[in-house]
């Protein structure tokens, strides 16, 4: 079996990922708030929730892609549901950008930042917050990150991070 080899960064956008990610959510049929588990499921994929001490020795990558429709992706015991959410997004984002999905045997490490982690918090963010229905939501919720987060079932540093990124400042 060949090596895993890193991914290599898409050289795309900010504004171009997004764009990726958000046509991809619609190709797959994911709406803001759906659970993601089940569609990583459907995606060939399967999510690995790790014990504490599993967490701690881990020294793998968050994603291993094994082939098209052959992939594992590995999540902290030392997070919540939120934080979960948009990790398993961001490591969905290696998989569409950095694998060519599933067509590159990858293994995306646990940590770092770089051009390939910024690009997969890109994706994770037009995926789970696509730019019209969160500048809708903005709008509904007065800017307020806890209501905006509520919404998109991430934590409210992530819908603010969104805010900005997209200029709408939280009031």
């Amino acid at each position: 079996m060949e090596p895993f080899e890193q991914p290599q960064p898409s050289n795309k956008t900010k504004a171009e990922v997004a764009k990726v990610a958000e046509a991809y959510a619609k190709e797959v049929d994911f709406m803001p708030g759906d659970r993601i588990e089940p569609l990583i499921e459907r995606l060939g994929g399967c999510v690995t929730y790790l014990r504490s001490l599993e967490s701690i020795e881990a020294t793998d990558g968050s994603l291993l892609v094994y082939g098209p429709r052959n992939f594992e992706i590995k999540v902290s015991a030392f997070t919540g549901p939120e934080r979960d959410l948009f990790t398993i997004a961001h490591e969905l984002g290696h998989y569409v950008l950095h694998s060519d999905r599933g067509n590159k045997r990858i293994k995306a490490a646990r940590f770092g930042s770089d051009r390939v982690e910024w690009e997969a918090n890109w994706f994770a963010a037009g995926f789970l917050m696509p730019e019209e229905d969160f500048r809708l939501t903005c709008a509904k919720c007065e800017r307020n990150p806890s209501l905006v987060a509520a919404r998109y079932m991430v934590s409210p540093k992530a819908a603010q991070v969104r805010m900005l990124s997209l200029s709408l400042a939280p009031l």
